[in-house]
């Protein structure tokens, strides 16, 4: 029984030493006619794995698992059994989920969604790798804070900015990703606070500006970028320094038409 017993742990530690080599020579393997098969990995310098997954018939199927050096888990892709999808979750060292969404043969299709801590930050349609259709960006609330129409990837149609409440903010439309025809912004109380024209990206027409009872401060008029009423400009500038300087709240309309989304966020 001692012997047994004996030369039970030698055969154990034999199977112990034995079945990682084992598993290694069993991975990243082709047949016959050079087509991946099975379970392939491929490793960091410091050993970790970079991606684990499995082949059959050269094609990627079911679970694969991408890591960071660190081992942390960087993505999961899973493969459909009877499509060319790839639903995919990514994740940041810290393991929080970044993003969720498919691939049809290697590029982004149909909704991808973003995350930030869990919560929900926005939202993009895609086709063959380009965005097509609507995004949207939310508040930390939930709520919309803006959308945007896209074509192969450029923004193509309406892009709309909200209040916190939902209320339209800025209202603008695309063209080949540059700002083409009317643009709005909108007080709280939803009056108008700007009414603006663009061209191909060029500001053009009038420009009017208004107080939060609707009646018109003063209209600046551009042709293609060119301002043709300079010296109005000048005054209102003046003036709205002097605003800005007492009164650091007020917010620069220069800078929201610039990036109208980090003026809202602020």
């Amino acid at each position: 029984m001692i012997i047994n017993s004996m030369n039970m742990k030698k055969a154990c530690l034999v199977l112990l030493v034995i079945f990682p080599f084992w598993v290694v020579a069993q991975t990243n393997q082709t047949d016959s006619n050079g087509k991946k098969q099975g379970i392939w990995q491929k490793n960091y310098p410091n050993g970790k794995p970079i991606y684990i997954g499995q082949f059959k018939d050269d094609k990627p199927v079911g679970l694969w698992k991408r890591f960071y050096p660190g081992g942390q888990i960087k993505a999961k892709i899973q493969y459909s059994e009877t499509s060319d999808t790839a639903f995919t979750v990514l994740y940041d060292v810290y393991r929080n989920k970044i993003a969720e969404g498919y691939y049809l043969n290697r590029q982004k299709t149909g909704t991808w969604k973003y995350f930030n801590k869990k919560r929900l930050v926005s939202e993009e349609e895609y086709q063959n790798g380009k965005k097509n259709g609507v995004s949207k960006l939310y508040y930390k609330n939930g709520k919309l804070l803006e959308t945007t129409e896209w074509k192969d990837g450029k923004k193509n149609g309406k892009y709309q900015a909200y209040f916190k409440d939902g209320n339209p903010y800025f209202q603008c439309k695309y063209k080949n990703n540059l700002r083409d025809g009317l643009c709005l912004t909108s007080f709280k109380n939803g009056r108008t606070e700007l009414k603006a024209y663009y061209n191909a990206g060029l500001r053009d027409k009038d420009w009017s500006f208004y107080k939060q009872d609707g009646k018109l401060l003063y209209t600046l008029k551009y042709r293609k970028g060119e301002l043709l009423n300079p010296q109005v400009k000048d005054s209102i500038d003046k003036i709205n320094n002097v605003e800005l300087k007492e009164n650091k709240a007020i917010k620069d309309p220069e800078k929201f038409l610039a990036n109208p989304t980090e003026y809202l966020k602020k």
